[in-house]
């Protein structure tokens, strides 16, 4: 599962982040990394992008970007 199939309002823990997706390193640079709680805070109209709450601040992330992020709820 990644953040990408999450609905608004789930929580959920970073199980790892898909090193291969070309997005990978750009989204650990944002914070994401292995062991955070995250939230979802409200999905876009087209689902695109999804604003996720981390370590107190609110990101917008593209949902082509969250398919990199594995999370176990």
């Amino acid at each position: 599962m990644t953040i990408a199939d999450l609905d608004s309002g789930q929580r959920a823990t970073i199980k790892r982040i898909d090193l291969s997706h070309p997005s990978s390193f750009r989204v650990i640079e944002y914070g994401f990394t292995p062991g955070q709680e995250i939230e979802i805070i409200n999905k876009s109209i087209f689902n695109d992008p999804l604003a996720v709450s981390l370590r107190g601040a609110l990101i917008a992330i593209r949902r082509n970007d969250a398919k990199c992020i594995e999370v176990m709820l």
